[in-house]
């Protein structure tokens, strides 16, 4: 009769380490969608803070901009006011160099799809690069190295009248086409 016993006895231990397991198995399965749900809110709540130390720099900056506004307002002296506006700007261009935002290089520089924004081609004599930025029209910032908006520019463009002459069989002269092979 021991051995009915010891079957009996057997199966519940088996069935007491099943519901352990069971109830461990949902205690972590609970622990790992709290988590989840701990780091979403985290999340949300760092993107909602993100920019918190950038604005507390940036509002001496709207302060010095409001002193500016206050002299235009007065019709202050003008020399007065041109240096501040300098002095803002320059304040500005440190807060953005702070935070890791530089300009991009753009006149004189080979013309680079990833960094400049084309919006016109302009014709170049002989002697200057093709497709090369000659003109800016807006700056464009890269922050930590990846472009946040690329500078729009305007591009060389060799001209026709650069292209190669030759004479043709009554002396005229005319452009030389290139081949096609």
């Amino acid at each position: 009769m021991s051995k009915p016993a010891d079957s009996l006895h057997e199966i519940e231990r088996l069935k007491q380490e099943v519901q352990q397991t069971k109830d461990q198995y949902l205690r972590t399965l609970a622990e790992v969608d709290n988590t989840k749900k701990r780091l979403h809110r985290e999340k949300e709540e760092f993107a909602k803070y993100a920019a918190e130390t950038v604005v507390r720099d940036l509002l001496p900056i709207v302060d010095s901009l409001s002193h500016a506004l206050v002299a235009v307002d007065k019709q202050s002296d003008h020399e007065a006011i041109i240096t501040g506006v300098h002095l803002i700007y320059r304040q500005l261009l440190g807060l953005l160099d702070k935070e890791g935002v530089k300009r991009i290089p753009t006149v004189g520089r080979p013309f680079d799809p990833h960094q400049h924004e084309a919006v016109a081609q302009v014709d170049v004599e002989d002697g200057k690069a093709d497709n090369t930025v000659v003109e800016e029209i807006q700056a464009g910032y890269a922050m930590h190295g990846k472009v946040i908006r690329p500078a729009v520019v305007k591009v060389a463009k060799k001209t026709a009248d650069s292209a190669p002459h030759t004479a043709d069989s009554e002396g005229t002269q005319t452009e030389e086409q290139p081949s096609t092979q």
